[in-house]
């Protein structure tokens, strides 16, 4: 199989995990997901259709979508993250009925953890836009 495929089979694997864990944080553990965590949640699950709609075309052309929605969903992430680290230097207007700054996991925060997951596809995108490209680099313009 092509390296490409597996890349793509692997960011969506990691996009589908994270999805299925903040449908389970908020569905099972009953954890109420704070505005920050919804933002972030706007960019993972179409990242869970559209690379398992892109691995099922076999199209490797999706990565720069899903490169962008990574990125922005990673930076909100350590947005997130930063805020529950240091919430009386960086405030944002969360609003009720959870602030931001709640953690409900604090040995291993969600916020981290969605960075974990938008870093893996973001990285496994940036190596299927090599892959895309024919393993060549991307010529200097």
């Amino acid at each position: 199989m092509n390296r490409g495929f597996l890349l793509l089979g692997f960011a969506w694997t990691v996009a589908l995990v994270a999805t299925l864990g903040s449908l389970y944080y908020s569905e099972v553990r009953l954890f109420l997901p704070c505005e920050l965590c919804w933002y972030q949640r706007v960019f993972m699950y179409p990242l869970a259709v559209i690379l398992g709609l892109a691995l099922w075309r076999q199209d490797l052309r999706i990565w720069p979508h899903a490169l962008a929605l990574s990125l922005i969903g990673g930076l909100l992430s350590a947005l997130h993250l930063f805020q529950q680290r240091f919430p009386d230097l960086f405030t944002l207007a969360c609003k009720p009925p959870v602030p931001c700054t709640v953690e409900y996991i604090p040995e291993f925060p969600i916020p981290l953890q969605a960075l974990i997951a938008f870093g893996l596809i973001a990285g496994s995108m940036l190596l299927v836009a090599k892959e895309a490209r024919g393993g060549q680099p991307h010529p200097q313009g």
